[in-house]
């Protein structure tokens, strides 16, 4: 199985020869040859035998998630979000979904939680 490189502006899919694990602080990683992102990796070997690195496996892919509050004139905060889905291989993203307005709200902390929520909700609806 090839390697993926986890920076979202990357992506690249890596043969295991093309990358050089490193072990760093009792952890292993690789670096990507293309953009230096440093990756995670495990030994899933068995105790006291030859190492054997994986990838760890991630519940999905890594979307761009913009989530921000623009105050208003009034003194409250509309929710704003951007959306870029993240694609399963190197060319990154798909079109980027926007809403300038998903509700108002009378903290900023609370329109960029209901943004983040939001966001999460769709990307969980949808592959």
């Amino acid at each position: 199985m090839p390697f993926i490189c986890e920076n979202v502006e990357c992506r690249a899919v890596l043969a295991r020869g093309q990358v050089r694990s490193v072990r760093e602080n009792e952890a292993w990683c690789f670096y990507c040859p293309d953009c230096k992102a440093r990756n995670e990796l495990n030994d899933i070997g068995a105790a006291g035998g030859p190492v054997e690195l994986n990838q760890p496996q991630r519940s999905g892919l890594p979307h761009k998630v913009i989530a921000s509050a623009r105050s208003l004139e009034d003194g409250r905060y509309a929710a704003q979000l951007r959306v870029q889905r993240a694609l399963g291989t190197k060319g990154t993203y798909a079109v980027e979904e926007r809403w300038d307005q998903l509700d108002v709200f009378l903290s900023a902390q609370d329109a960029i939680a209901h943004a983040k929520a939001f966001a999460a909700d769709l990307l969980n609806r949808t592959p």
